[in-house]
């Protein structure tokens, strides 16, 4: 840290050691501290470091209290300093913007590689950690009866009515059917899954249809839904669950909590 006096008040000091001591040479040799840096403080040129300014008060028997100090600037303030002074002739120059679009193509690059080779020789790892970045900010505002945070309101519900019937559930796991990675919003006794919607729109329904394709490859595949939404969805309809009390009914038949093996079809 450094330490930066009113105007005049570090030259007053310096030259008031520098007098004590009998020359900057001495003060040096008496201080440890090269002579070329008195030069600058002398001049009011620069900060003082905080521990110098400590030695120099000691040394002069100076209270700090009776030193007017204007502020304290952090470690890295001459760095700070010369980056906001580099950004400042860039701009007068007009290479601020170029330059900043080339970092931008380059970091963009970068990001692209990672992904790239992060999909092909780790992807398990690779989709983990972009939902988990996704779920960040996902706002997860709901909770279940087990504390459990989850998307929404009927997410909730339908987490709730499996904690009721002891029906125990991993809630948006990572499956992989050959290639492929998905989220499913909740996995059953690793043979059934269960999605929920909300969304009012065909195209929800088509993009459930292509993930039912592929999931039901290796799982029982169930969707909940609102009954007033069937028409959005009717496309989907041998795999549909209409409503919440619905649902409880077909839930019924789950393996419950301590269960082995895997589910037949419901």
């Amino acid at each position: 840290m450094f330490i930066r006096l009113i105007k005049k008040e570090q030259i007053k000091l310096i030259k008031t050691a520098i007098k004590k001591a009998g020359s900057e040479r001495k003060l040096s040799k008496l201080l440890n501290i090269p002579n070329t840096s008195f030069y600058h403080y002398k001049f009011d040129q620069t900060a003082l470091p905080i521990k110098r300014f400590n030695k120099i008060i000691s040394f002069l028997k100076i209270n700090k209290k009776d030193i007017k100090i204007k502020e304290y600037l952090p470690q890295n303030w001459r760095q700070r300093l010369g980056g906001k002074k580099c950004v400042e002739v860039k701009k007068a120059n007009g290479t601020f913007n170029k330059n900043m679009r080339q970092l931008k193509l380059l970091s963009s690059k970068r990001m692209k590689s990672w992904h790239s080779i992060m999909k092909r020789k780790e992807p398990e790892k690779y989709y983990t950690i972009q939902y988990n970045r996704f779920k960040k900010i996902g706002g997860y505002k709901y909770r279940t009866k087990k504390g459990e945070a989850v998307r929404n309101k009927f997410e909730k519900e339908i987490a709730d009515i499996l904690i009721n019937l002891n029906i125990e559930y991993q809630y948006e796991p990572l499956v992989r059917i050959k290639e492929k990675f998905y989220f499913p919003d909740f996995l059953i006794n690793n043979s059934i899954i269960i999605e929920s919607t909300m969304w009012r729109g065909v195209q929800k329904s088509y993009e459930l249809k292509n993930k039912i394709n592929n999931l039901k490859k290796k799982y029982k595949v169930f969707v909940v839904i609102p009954k007033t939404l069937y028409s959005y969805y009717k496309i989907i309809n041998p795999n549909l669950i209409l409503g919440l009390d619905n649902f409880a009914s077909v839930a019924q038949t789950f393996p419950k909590k301590g269960a082995t093996g895997r589910a037949s079809d419901c």
